[in-house]
C-alpha cells in the first residue's frame, strides 16, 4: 500500500512538473511570474506535496527561482550561469567528437536526421518544448559516440538546463531582434540550418569543421547571451536611477 502511494505521488508530481515546465518554456508563464503552491495544487486537484516536488525540480533546472518567505517565481539563467552552461556543454561535445574521431554509427546519424526534422516541425509550430527535446536527442548522439560513461553522465547533469538555455537565447533574440545570428536563433530556420551543417560535417568525418561548428553553436552563443543579458541588467539599473539605456551606449534622461 505504501509503495502504491509513493508511485502515485511520483506520477502526480511528474504530471505537474511536465505541465509547468512546458508552460514556462513555451512562454505561457512569464519571467518573474509568481508560482503559488496552493493555487497550482487547486488547479490540478492535488495536495501541495507533489507541487512542491515539481517546483524543487524546476528550481534545479534553472526554470524557477526560490526565495525563503517569498516562494517561487519563473526565472531565467543569470548571464554567468548561461555562459557556463553553454561553454561546458559545448566542451563536452567537442571532447566526445574528438574521442570518436568524428565517426558515428549509421543508426546515430539516422536519429540525428530524424531529430532535425522534429526540430524543424517544432520551430514552425512555435513549440519550444518539443524543440528542446529534439535538440537534446540530436546532441546526445554526439556524446554517445565517445562511449565514455562518465563523460555521458557529466553531460546529462547539464541536460536539465537545456530548456533554460533555450529561454536565454530567446530572451537575447528579443533584445537584439534586428541582428539575427544564424547559429543562435531558435525562432526560425536558422537553428535548423545550424544542426543540418553539424550533421553534414559529421557525415563526411570532418573533425575540424565539426569542432568549429560546435564552438559557434555553443561558445559564441554563450558570449552573445552573456553580453545581451548584461545589457538588459544595465538598462534596468539605469531606469531605476532615472536614465534609459539604449544599445550603443547612449544614456537618455
Amino acid at each position: 500500500m505504501q509503495e502504491q502511494r509513493k508511485a502515485s505521488n511520483t506520477t502526480t508530481s511528474e504530471i505537474v512538473l511536465e505541465s509547468l515546465r512546458e508552460q514556462i518554456i513555451n512562454g505561457t508563464l512569464q519571467p518573474q511570474e509568481k508560482l503559488v503552491e496552493a493555487e497550482i495544487a487547486q488547479k490540478f486537484g492535488l495536495s501541495r506535496g507533489p507541487v512542491r516536488e515539481a517546483l524543487r525540480q524546476l528550481a534545479f533546472e534553472g526554470l524557477v527561482d526560490y526565495c525563503p518567505n517569498k516562494g517561487c517565481t519563473v526565472a531565467l539563467l543569470s548571464p554567468q550561469d548561461a555562459y557556463e552552461v553553454f561553454f561546458l556543454r559545448g566542451s563536452l561535445e567537442k571532447l566526445a567528437i574528438q574521442k570518436s574521431n568524428c565517426r558515428l554509427s549509421d543508426y546515430s546519424l539516422m536519429i540525428m536526421e530524424a531529430s532535425i526534422e522534429d526540430f524543424r516541425k517544432a520551430v514552425l509550430a512555435g513549440n519550444t518544448m518539443k524543440a528542446v527535446h529534439a535538440d537534446e536527442t540530436f546532441h546526445l548522439q554526439i556524446i554517445h559516440s565517445a562511449q565514455l560513461n562518465r563523460l555521458t553522465k557529466m553531460w546529462e547533469l547539464l541536460s536539465p538546463l537545456n530548456g533554460a538555455m533555450f529561454l536565454s537565447v530567446q530572451n537575447a533574440n528579443r533584445l537584439e531582434p534586428n541582428t539575427p545570428d544564424p547559429s543562435t536563433s531558435h525562432k526560425g530556420g536558422a537553428a535548423v540550418w545550424t544542426h543540418q551543417c553539424l550533421l553534414e560535417a559529421i557525415r563526411i568525418n570532418d573533425l575540424q569543421a565539426t569542432c568549429d561548428l560546435l564552438d559557434q553553436h555553443y561558445e559564441e552563443t554563450g558570449r552573445r547571451v552573456y553580453r545581451l543579458s548584461l545589457m538588459k541588467e544595465q538598462a534596468i539599473g539605469d531606469r531605476i536611477n532615472g536614465f534609459l539605456y539604449v544599445p550603443g551606449g547612449i544614456l537618455i534622461s
